[in-house]
């Protein structure tokens, strides 16, 4: 039997067999003989989860080309064109996290553009959000796809995609497995971990569930995967490999989208976008689909995650669920992933129903520079967290990584706000605390996130991981 003592200002746990064998003081615990780490100035606490992470877009933001940081076009040519140089004849150039509001253009580029930058090979850039894409010539002809401006939205960019993606190597798995180790550096322990069965999204990697399968056993995190699937069988299929997976890895539920993104102008609205009068966005759902992968999902005994943003968005998606528990389906397994634009009558229909909100609160920061823009007097409807908790939605949080960083401590800070959740809530929705009995998962931090002032500097001391110290090593971009 090997025993640990962990002791820091707050509290000391005591380690036995990969479990938590008691917490409290460290004078009432048994400790004669026991090795001991100390922190005199530290926090211990229980891993952090991210409750909205896509693990192997994370991975292709770590490893292949980023645009977030292209400061105008020309900029993004030179990016583009580095990109190019290392690649052989027949190689596509992919990059993502494009953001047009930080671009001096204050646009996207077209595919007019990119054959300016680039012809001779095809190239596809993702928007920063997942749900925009531009596409040069090159790529839209490889795919056999016409688009005057070759600016791509929701469905139209999978095509473009899966015919790019079939000129790009796969990521390789050492690497793959690197860059989500170095999550558990963040205070990380557990994902709920967003991938596909079937087509691609984002980074063009074929069946992400056999990619993350391939990694996950040398990663140390909890990984609960929602799985995007275009049929039962499909869902099935996946559910069942999932769960014949390693110790890590267990299969969580269904993901689906009912519309886009606020900043693609593809988040489906009631009314028109204030700075895109001729557009309400996309709305995506297919209602009697969406009712029946949701009680496939259901039958599997998993959860039903469906991501809406727009008002209407999130209204069809409460239609879906409310028929589902109607049928006999368990509330507390019903989610609305994002639940950003929500009227009154939207939040207490949601709390009535007892449906779960799993935000993203690092979208207040970073989409404040535009917010109003897209959606004017509006924009007061959105990140209604303080409305959700009053009104009694269970609520949590996540990062949408690569969407926005996937330290979870910014998450944290933008929740607990002014006006927000405060500290300890903000705290409790990106993960619970820890007890006698649970696997012995730690981290130890340099403050109290529970009163600091400021939560987003917290820094992670040592992580525990059942029961051994690891040390977490990684390129870890935009934290």
């Amino acid at each position: 039997m090997s025993s640990r003592l962990v002791t820091a200002a707050n509290t000391s746990v005591l380690m036995t067999d990969r479990k938590i064998a008691s917490i409290g003081r460290r004078d009432d615990l048994p400790m004669e003989d026991l090795p001991e780490d100390r922190y005199n100035t530290g926090f211990i606490l229980a891993p952090r989860h991210d409750h909205h992470f896509h693990p192997i877009g994370y991975a292709a933001a770590v490893t292949r080309l980023s645009v977030k940081e292209a400061l105008d076009f020309a900029d993004l040519e030179r990016r583009i064109r580095d990109a190019a140089a290392g690649l052989g004849p027949e190689e596509v150039v992919v990059g993502n996290r494009l953001d047009d509001e930080s671009l001096a253009e204050r646009r996207l580029p077209t595919r007019f553009d990119l054959d300016r930058f680039l012809e001779d090979r095809p190239v596809l850039l993702y928007r920063y959000c997942g749900h925009v894409a531009v596409a040069n010539s090159a790529a839209l002809a490889l795919a056999g796809v016409e688009s005057e401006s070759g600016i791509l939205r929701e469905t139209d960019v999978q095509p473009v995609a899966n015919a790019v993606g079939s000129r790009q190597p796969p990521l390789d798995p050492t690497v793959v497995r690197r860059a989500l180790a170095g999550l558990a550096s963040l205070g990380l322990g557990k994902i709920t971990a967003i991938v596909s069965a079937g087509d691609p999204i984002w980074c063009e990697v074929p069946n992400e569930v056999e990619t993350l399968l391939a990694v996950a056993a040398g990663v140390p995190l909890d990984f609960e995967v929602l799985v995007i699937a275009s049929n039962p069988a499909e869902l099935t299929a996946a559910a069942e490999r999932l769960k014949q997976g390693p110790s890590n890895v267990s299969f969580f539920g269904w993901k689906d989208f009912a519309d886009g993104s606020l900043g693609g102008h593809t988040a489906a609205l009631y009314e028109p976008f204030t700075d895109r009068p001729d557009t309400t966005g996309t709305l995506r759902l297919d209602y009697q689909r969406s009712v029946l992968m949701g009680r496939t999902c259901l039958d599997l005994g998993g959860t039903v995650a469906i991501h809406a943003i727009g008002d209407l968005a999130n209204d069809r998606v409460l239609d879906v669920l409310e028929e589902l528990i109607e049928a006999g389906g368990d509330h507390k397994r019903m989610r609305i992933e994002h639940a950003s634009v929500l009227r009154p009558d939207t939040i207490a229909r949601m709390a009535r129903l007892g449906v779960t909100a799993s935000v993203q609160p690092s979208f207040i920061t970073s989409e404040v520079d535009w917010l109003a823009k897209r959606l004017g007097d509006r924009s007061e409807l959105t990140y209604a967290f303080a409305r959700l908790a009053e009104a009694g939605v269970p609520l949590v949080g996540g990062s949408d990584c690569p969407v926005e960083s996937p330290n979870p401590w910014w998450g944290i800070a933008a929740a607990a706000s002014p006006g927000g959740l405060g500290n300890e809530k903000a705290f409790g929705i990106f993960g619970q605390g820890s007890a006698v009995g649970d696997a012995a998962n730690l981290i130890v931090v340099d403050r109290d996130p529970l009163t600091t002032p400021d939560p987003a500097g917290t820094r992670v001391l040592a992580v525990y991981r059942h029961g051994e110290q690891i040390t977490a090593e990684s390129e870890l971009p935009f934290v």
